[in-house]
């Protein structure tokens, strides 16, 4: 049965389509990558698989390619395929679902129990074009900090503007700290000279206050510099409490619930007949859909970090739970009835 699965898959690298006898037609899907605002998330572009039970599937080419793989004639391949079919069918009704491949598990639909309903991994079959990342979280901008962006914005393209449409004028841009240091240089120059020169016995007269006094104004207006005085007298405390008292203090509020998102991408009889499964093991699972797709979610999460560490359970318990992610629950999931 192992080989059987992985040489569905390995034809499905090649060809859309796979057919198999006396079970149905395997379907390659690429699936384009998409930005769903209202979960914040990113989904990658990923490859995956849909399937279309047919208990009259005649699968000619799948002989074909099974019996030149394993040089087995067309009776025995067509034998061969036959006890996977029933080894299949069996392991359904024994565990309720079986894995195929790294492509997904079939289980029984509830509508239809002779009817196999297929549910593909969120990461799809691998390839080099496509790596099965998974989802990937982004944090929405503040209505504070999309304002200031798109000032900058504004203000950048009208300096643009303005640069452009004067073509007559020669803008120069100076450092201002390459201009403190040059006009500090230039004082120092000033004063050498000042010293060595013949007033220097006039200056010497003056005395060391009056030469103090005589230079100042004039390294004062060399590099001005501005000195902020705090007052010492402390401000009354009273006031300045009784005014924060009246502030009143909004009560905080609890983010959105979080959910984990077991399967998606696939039909609304597929996501209720997999949710009434899960529901049957004992989870919290509904069918939804947003305005984009349909989905199998587990919800009741408070905060995130009781999303993960369900998902980690998840997880550790099967590996038919190895690409679910978490995500906010928001008016715009509808249950599928």
């Amino acid at each position: 049965m192992i080989e059987l699965s992985t040489h569905i898959e390995y034809l499905l690298f090649s060809r859309t389509n796979v057919s198999v006898p006396q079970l149905g037609t395997f379907t390659r899907c690429e699936m384009s990558s998409q930005r769903i605002d209202e979960e914040g998330i990113f989904l990658p572009p990923y490859r995956t698989v849909k399937f279309q039970w047919n208990e009259q599937e005649a699968g000619e080419e799948f002989i074909h390619s099974l019996s030149k793989l394993h040089h087995l004639t067309r009776h025995e391949a067509r034998i061969m395929c036959a006890e996977y079919v029933d080894e299949l069918q069996q392991a359904i009704a024994e565990d309720g679902t079986v894995s195929i491949g790294s492509m997904g598990y079939m289980l029984r639909s509830n509508d239809n129990e002779q009817e196999l309903t297929f549910i593909p991994l969120q990461s799809g079959i691998a390839s080099p074009s496509y790596y099965g990342l998974d989802a990937l979280p982004f944090a929405k901008l503040s209505n504070d900090i999309r304002q200031q962006r798109d000032k900058k914005r504004a203000a950048k393209k009208i300096k643009l503007t303005s640069i452009a449409a004067d073509r007559d004028t020669i803008t120069i841009r100076i450092n201002r700290r390459a201009f403190n240091y040059a006009a500090s240089v230039a004082a120092s120059i000033v004063l050498f000279f000042a010293f060595t020169s013949p007033f220097e016995n006039t200056i010497k007269e003056m005395g060391r206050q009056q030469a103090e006094l005589f230079f100042a104004p004039k390294i004062a207006s060399i590099q001005p510099t501005t000195v902020e005085v705090k007052s010492e007298t402390a401000t009354p405390s009273a006031p300045v409490k009784a005014e924060a008292s009246a502030i009143p203090v909004q009560a905080e509020v609890k983010e959105a619930l979080y959910a984990i998102v077991v399967a998606s991408a696939i039909s609304e009889k597929n996501a209720v007949n997999y949710a009434a499964k899960l529901q049957e093991q004992g989870y919290n699972a509904i069918a939804c859909k947003t305005e984009t797709m349909v989905r199998v979610i587990i919800k009741g999460f408070e905060t995130e970090s009781d999303a993960y560490n369900q998902m980690r359970q998840m997880k550790a318990k099967s590996t038919e739970f190895a690409n679910v992610w978490s995500c906010k629950v928001n008016d715009k999931m509808t249950p599928i009835q």
